[in-house]
């Protein structure tokens, strides 16, 4: 794992393990960010729990992405 506070996921892992978790489980994009940081470690995207912080930013910049590209226009990821 790369290197955080205390063992905690760094951005970028928070970043995309939220972004997979919300592909394959879309209703979390409805849970409040505790909810999602928690079930990001129980549904297997990450082995720690990361920051509300990262968690939130990270909903923020997804929800950013889709706001400026629309949800059916691939990015470069895709």
């Amino acid at each position: 794992m790369s290197p955080g506070c205390q063992g905690e996921p760094v951005f970028q892992e928070v970043l995309d393990a939220v972004k997979r978790a919300l592909e394959d489980h879309r209703r979390l994009q409805d849970f409040p960010t505790e909810e999602v940081a928690r079930q990001l470690v129980l549904r297997g995207y990450l082995r720690e729990e990361p920051s509300l912080t990262r968690v939130a930013d990270a909903l923020a910049s997804l929800e950013a992405e889709e706001q400026a590209f629309g949800p059916d226009v691939p990015t470069e990821d895709a």
